[in-house]
């Protein structure tokens, strides 16, 4: 029998995380039709998955919802699917986790920081050069979470958002791929 939060299966939920939050995406900003309700559906399975992330790791939680509340602050839950998983994600973090606030301030300033730059680099500049390559990836979800768990052993919350940044993007380069051929 698995065990379902070993870290194998938590590495799982995160790559479901972000292909879900992708495909939510997608379906509201970059024209992907499938069936009507999907945008709903993927933004239920994208706080689904979210909220098994934070029954998972009480560490993962506080980076998540760091996340979550960073992606408010930046005006990035924008459709109603994201609004769904937002508060799936914010409930099961409220009734299931224990705040630290250390964590959580040091990934929710970083968030919100390098969040805002990547956001300023996308949407006002609209470069389409190295910079805005580097700026669109998800470098600074991975990098300060390396730095973290170099410094607190605590590396479940590296493989978690690294795994969920790769899956993200692969999804987002298959959907922008898509959309232009």
């Amino acid at each position: 029998m698995v065990d379902l939060f070993s870290l194998p299966m938590i590495l799982v939920f995160a790559a479901l995380y972000g292909i879900t939050m992708k495909i939510a995406d997608l379906l509201d900003e970059h024209g992907l039709k499938w069936f009507k309700g999907s945008a709903i559906i993927f933004g239920i399975l994208w706080g689904l998955f979210g909220s098994l992330l934070v029954v998972s790791n009480v560490h993962v939680a506080n980076v998540l919802l760091a996340m979550v509340l960073a992606f408010i602050f930046r005006m990035r839950i924008d459709y109603r699917n994201h609004a769904v998983a937002t508060v799936i994600i914010i409930t099961s973090f409220l009734l299931y986790s224990t705040f630290e606030p250390l964590t959580f301030f040091i990934f929710l300033v970083n968030f919100m920081i390098f969040g805002s730059l990547t956001d300023v680099m996308d949407d006002y500049y609209k470069r389409k050069d190295w910079l805005q390559k580097f700026t669109e990836t998800g470098w600074f979800y991975v990098i300060p979470t390396l730095i973290f768990a170099y410094f607190t052993s605590l590396w479940i919350v590296f493989y978690v958002f690294t795994t969920y940044i790769v899956f993200y993007d692969i999804v987002k380069y298959v959907g922008e791929n898509k959309s232009k051929s």
